[in-house]
């Protein structure tokens, strides 16, 4: 008799545990489209450079500039970016860093799209090859 009661309380006391725990999976399933849909767009917002990457060539024209050609690339779904600045880094033949230059693409990126850009620059004496990358993005409204 006396197991039987202790066999009792202790399926009793699992199960109230169970019943009275929160697994925590509630709170993320009853998320709204809306909700889920404005999350992934305020991350595209807040972190546009994860989303944002370059692509392209470079050569010297018969005048000595740097001719830089390329498409930036957006992975957002929901965000659009306009006025990206892109990182010009110029390297040695030993690729020592000789100096970089900002220029600033006067355009709007919409989401999963890209824009095509050409740069004429000069880099610094001694330059032998050219980096580029997106530095920053600001938000389209």
């Amino acid at each position: 008799m006396m197991k039987i009661k202790l066999s009792i309380n202790i399926i009793l006391f699992f199960s109230i545990s169970l019943i009275s725990c929160d697994s925590g999976y509630a709170d993320s399933s009853t998320l709204t489209y809306e909700e889920a849909k404005l999350t992934i767009e305020q991350n595209e917002k807040l972190y546009p450079l994860n989303f944002l990457d370059v692509d392209g060539t470079y050569r010297k024209n018969f005048i000595g500039e740097w001719v830089l050609e390329g498409k930036i690339n957006s992975k957002a779904t929901l965000a659009k970016y306009k006025d990206v600045v892109l990182d010009i880094r110029y390297y040695s033949k030993t690729e020592t860093l000789l100096g970089n230059d900002r220029k600033v693409i006067y355009d709007y990126l919409a989401p999963g799209s890209n824009i095509k850009f050409k740069i004429k620059t000069f880099g610094p004496k001694g330059a032998q090859t050219v980096g580029i990358n997106v530095a920053d993005a600001a938000i389209a409204d």
